[in-house]
């Protein structure tokens, strides 16, 4: 776990994950995905209610997007038209939000620089409120689900994993040996190959 994860979650706990995840959805590079994991997996170890975790995680994540789809509903048209995009260009852009929109919502949730810019930009593309609030709240909660849920049991079963690798680390070792052995055999061969077929030549 990185240390500003670790100096921000003593000090300030679960208030800072749920800060996190809603500043990212108004296009802050907040570290709400990490803080999540993290979040997740404190719980595994008895930190937080897992439940009351993933579901107040799922609010701030979609009360986020909100807030910076409002933004880009009510502000973010007029930086748009500032860009140097001729009207058939945006016209474009919201036929494809139209269509499209939706499964951008969702799909951006899981890579960093769209999950925080996505609703600004939808938004301004008049993206119809009642289809970005569907979309927004399923992309967050397979966000969650993902990342949260994931990493919760992921915590909860790490000393099986360990355990897991201890025992197969022998085995390992052998098919590595194997595996270089069979690579040096192969690359001699190939090298008196090369020089048979010189000699005949």
């Amino acid at each position: 776990m990185p240390d500003i994860v670790q100096t921000l979650l003593a000090e300030y706990g679960l208030i800072i994950i749920l800060a996190a995840i809603a500043l990212e959805g108004l296009g802050i590079p907040a570290p709400g995905q990490s803080l999540l994991v993290a979040g997740a997996l404190l719980s595994a170890h008895g930190e937080f209610d897992i439940r009351l975790f993933l579901a107040l995680t799922w609010v701030a994540a979609l009360a986020g997007s909100m807030l910076g789809y409002t933004v880009g509903r009510f502000g973010g048209r007029k930086l748009l038209l500032r860009l140097p995009l001729n009207p058939s260009r945006i016209e474009r852009m919201e036929a494809f939000c139209q269509r499209y929109g939706a499964l951008l919502v969702i799909a951006s949730r899981f890579i960093d620089g769209p999950r925080q810019l996505t609703g600004i930009f939808v938004g301004s593309l008049k993206m119809p409120v009642i289809v970005f609030s569907l979309a927004t709240g399923l992309g967050a909660a397979l966000w969650v689900g993902v990342w949260g849920l994931g990493s919760y049991y992921l915590g909860q079963h790490m000393h099986l994993i360990a355990e897991a690798f201890e025992n197969i680390a022998p085995y390992t070792w052998v098919a590595t040996g194997v595996l270089i052995l069979a690579i040096c055999l192969y690359l001699i061969r190939r090298r008196n190959h090369r020089n048979l077929t010189s000699g005949k030549r």
